[in-house]
């Protein structure tokens, strides 16, 4: 096996962690824009060189796109030009992915693939849910906070579709069904919460069953966005705002979050502390 250099210096996951004994392979999927493209660039010839990723789906939602070969990649790329700019575009049915999992991934996002591969190990243990490295918790405030306010309350209730695993069937024909129109409507309005959203029709799918489950990044998370400037998010505080509409109108939709609560710390392996 060829060896691969990280942007840590570290050699990531030579081996994918088996389940049942068994080794399996995912979709990547990211979202992005012309004005990003050097970020996908480095995303690309990063991630295509962890174990367990079969394709990379690039979600074009603007601009001219690049050619697949401008990208410097070990594994096939297809590039998914939107007609629209619409965050409703990440879960968007695709007959052409080949996988059951999926992680969506942000491509201002770098984290070593040995996370990575983690957090697909705990998706295929349940695969019915949704599985990421950023936790949330909603209480009855309905006020949107960062991760340290779930830290606080020693546990969550969310996980930012930004860097999460799910199935590709269930989670995208969710998100396009005929219950969802509402939410996906108040998603372009915002232009925000696609993930909130998500969240919010797992929860319901679920019953009283656990919906989410968090897997412990690295600290040695890179955010590429503050080196370019070109951030989706934007201002914080209008980006939190945005969200606690969202946490509201979400709620009246599809049932509150506020009485659901998982601890961390419930995984024998630690990964989820």
């Amino acid at each position: 096996m060829q060896s691969v250099s990280y942007i840590y210096g570290g050699s990531g996951a030579v081996e994918p962690y088996t389940f049942k004994g068994h080794a399996s392979q995912f979709t990547l999927a990211t979202m992005t824009y012309d004005a990003r493209l050097w970020n996908l660039k480095m995303y690309v010839k990063h991630y295509s060189r962890c174990a367990s990723v079969k394709e990379i789906v690039v979600i074009w939602n603007k601009g001219h796109p690049p050619e697949p070969t401008e990208l410097d990649s070990a594994v096939p790329v297809r590039i998914r030009v939107e007609k629209r700019n619409s965050l409703n575009n990440r879960f968007s049915i695709d007959p052409l992915i080949k996988t059951r999992a999926v992680l969506e991934l942000d491509d201002d996002i770098m984290m070593s693939c040995d996370f990575i591969e983690k957090g697909f190990r705990v998706w295929r243990e349940h695969p019915e849910r949704l599985v990421g490295f950023y936790p949330r918790y909603v209480d009855q405030t309905m006020t949107y906070s960062a991760e340290k306010f779930a830290r606080s309350h020693e546990g969550y209730n969310m996980i930012l579709t930004g860097a999460a695993f799910m199935d590709a069937g269930f989670a995208f024909g969710m998100y396009q069904s005929d219950v969802a129109k509402p939410g996906r409507e108040f998603v372009d309005e915002q232009f925000n919460c696609e993930d909130v959203l998500l969240n919010f029709l797992y929860a319901n799918a679920s019953g009283s069953a656990k919906a989410v489950e968090y897997v412990r990044p690295s600290a040695l998370v890179l955010d590429t966005s503050k080196f370019s400037g070109v951030a989706i998010s934007g201002n914080t505080d209008q980006h939190y705002r945005k969200r606690s509409e969202c946490l509201r109108r979400f709620s009246e939709l599809y049932g509150s979050l506020s009485d659901r609560r998982w601890e961390f710390g419930g995984r024998k392996d630690g990964w989820d502390l």
